[in-house]
C-alpha cells in the first residue's frame, strides 16, 4: 500500500527516537553468525521475554529459525566499531576481529558485551519487509565494568549522560 511519505522523511522521524544497539548472533553449522539490530526492546517480565525485528533477508534469522535459538548482545559506548563491523563487514571475518566466547546455549557472547541474553525462538510474525522476532529469555549475564550503553540517533552513534536529580 502507497502512503505518499518520503522514505528518507520516515528514517528521519523514527530515527529521532535514541536506541540501543545489539548484535543478536546464533551458531549455524559452519560456525557463529551476527548482526547489528537496533530494533530490541523487553517485552515480558513474567515469564521474560524479548522482541527483536530482522530484515526477512538476513543470514542469521535463517540459522535462527533452523536451530530455534540466539543470543543479544548489548553493546557498550566503546562497542562503536563492533556495531558497524557487524553492519558492514563480511560476514565470514565479523566473529574474528571480534573475540567472543560460546554461552551454556550454544551462542557466540561478545566480549565486550555490557550485557546479553540467550533466548529461545518462541514466535515469528511475518510484517512486509521484516520479521518480528519473539524470544523466551532462558540466560543472561551483565558485566561488572561499564555503565555506559552505546546509543544511536539520527544515523549516529553516541553514549548515554545520565542526569543529575
Amino acid at each position: 500500500m502507497e502512503t505518499g511519505i518520503d522514505i528518507n522523511d520516515f528514517k528521519k522521524a523514527v530515527g529521532s527516537f535514541v536506541t540501543g544497539i545489539t548484535v543478536v548472533s546464533a551458531t549455524s553449522k559452519f560456525g557463529p553468525v551476527g548482526f547489528t539490530c537496533q530494533s530490541f526492546t523487553s517485552l515480558s517480565l513474567s515469564p521474560p521475554m524479548i522482541l527483536i525485528s530482522v530484515a526477512k533477508t538476513s543470514r542469521t534469522y535463517s540459522t535462527i529459525s533452523q536451530c530455534k535459538r540466539f543470543c543479544v548482545n548489548i553493546l557498550d559506548v566503546d562497542g562503536e566499531p563492533i556495531a558497524r563491523d557487524f553492519a558492514e563487514v563480511e560476514p565470514e571475518i565479523r566473529f574474528v576481529k571480534h573475540p567472543w566466547k560460546m554461552n551454556s546455549g550454544g551462542n557466540p557472547v561478545l566480549a565486550a558485551a555490557l550485557a546479553w541474553l540467550d533466548c529461545d525462538l518462541s514466535e515469528t510474525i511475518d510484517v512486509e519487509d521484516h520479521l518480528i522476532i519473539l524470544g523466551r529469555v532462558l540466560t543472561l549475564g551483565c558485566s561488572e565494568g561499564s555503565e555506559a550503553p552505546l546509543a544511536y540517533f539520527r544515523g549516529s552513534f553516541g553514549g548515554f549522560k545520565k542526569l543529575s536529580r
